[in-house]
């Protein structure tokens, strides 16, 4: 459904900050979440970027519309915008001249017919925000489940409307599901831990969901709020894809059951030493040179008589072997 609206401009000092904006679900799960719009301004202003977007605001003022609501008291809500329009209030605010040709006091906008419904105005905050790198994965994720959930729309509406594959918005779903559930469990609600779920392997969610008792300790082994976590990250050395290989091995995950100081790269060693194949993954070449060898016909032996090289490599070969198998004679002995 198309979104009816008006190209306008309007005035800064009626314009409203947006309370419900989804930039701040984190602040939901925490309880923390801004009551006052001078709150709200003080939650932006913490933003990494929100310094380059003042000095370039100050320079040039607001390049690309807002977008507003308007209100039955005569104002108007910023649901796309609230960044540029606390710039905006803290360059009036600190009296800061405009350059030539630039104006603070009003802005262009986007103004939405005010007969729209609740539901189209969340669903266009969504359409306008995401791919946005501030609003992030974390916010997709909340909205789609909020959608899903509060709003009983179906995953396939979802994708439809803010322009994701269904796939996407499945795997959405998933991964926030997982983190309200790892949220609820541990009391942890940052939302920096959502990668940890968001690039969960597939081995690792299949362990977890084999019990409860691995899912407990999957969330406390990458909860660091009471300490390391142990799970450090999803990419690093002993991360979650290291993690993959630990879940493979009963006596791996036992050491780090019963000793909270086990790494998970201390764990690998165990599963390296359980799998010798792993540890020494040249050796899966053994049987297969050899059985390769065996049915060598003799027109191919014949051929190697004119290869010298190839005869001092099977030599050195065979050397190799037989070395080996003394070393190995002499640890059983």
């Amino acid at each position: 459904m198309a979104i009816k609206t008006v190209a306008s401009e309007v005035r800064t000092e009626i314009l409203k900050l947006d309370l419900d904006n989804p930039r701040l679900y984190h602040h939901r799960l925490s309880g923390n979440v801004p009551e006052t719009e001078s709150e709200l301004m003080e939650a932006i202003g913490e933003d990494p970027q929100f310094k380059s977007l003042l000095k370039s605001i100050r320079k040039s003022g607001v390049m690309d519309p807002i977008w507003t609501v308007p209100q039955e008291d005569g104002t108007h809500l910023v649901i796309e915008g609230n960044r540029r329009l606390t710039c905006l209030r803290m360059l009036l605010d600190s009296g800061h001249p405009a350059p030539v040709g630039v104006t603070y006091e009003r802005v262009r906008a986007n103004v939405i017919d005010p007969d729209t419904s609740p539901k189209e105005i969340k669903l266009q905050k969504a359409r306008l925000q995401t791919g946005k790198a501030v609003w992030g994965k974390f916010n997709v994720s909340a909205l789609i489940w909020e959608f899903h959930n509060e709003d009983l729309m179906a995953l396939e509406d979802i994708a439809t409307e803010m322009q994701l594959s269904l796939a996407e918005v499945k795997k959405s779903m998933e991964s926030y599901t997982r983190y309200l559930d790892y949220s609820r469990d541990t009391g942890d609600t940052n939302p920096k831990r959502f990668s940890m779920f968001e690039g969960t392997p597939k081995a690792v969610k299949e362990w977890i969901d084999e019990s409860p008792e691995n899912k407990r300790d999957f969330h406390k082994w990458i909860n660091p709020t009471s300490g390391k976590a142990r799970i450090r990250s999803v990419a690093t050395r002993g991360g979650l894809r290291d993690f993959t290989k630990v879940v493979e091995d009963a006596d791996a995950i036992k050491l780090m059951r019963d000793d909270e100081r086990v790494s998970v790269e201390e764990a690998i060693e165990v599963v390296k030493q359980n799998n010798v194949m792993r540890d020494m993954p040249f050796l899966k070449q053994l049987l297969p040179l050899q059985a390769k060898m065996n049915g060598m016909s003799e027109a191919q032996k014949a051929r190697l008589t004119t290869e010298p090289r190839l005869k001092i490599h099977l030599k050195s070969l065979r050397d190799a072997c037989e070395a080996l198998l003394r070393d190995l004679d002499a640890f059983e002995s």
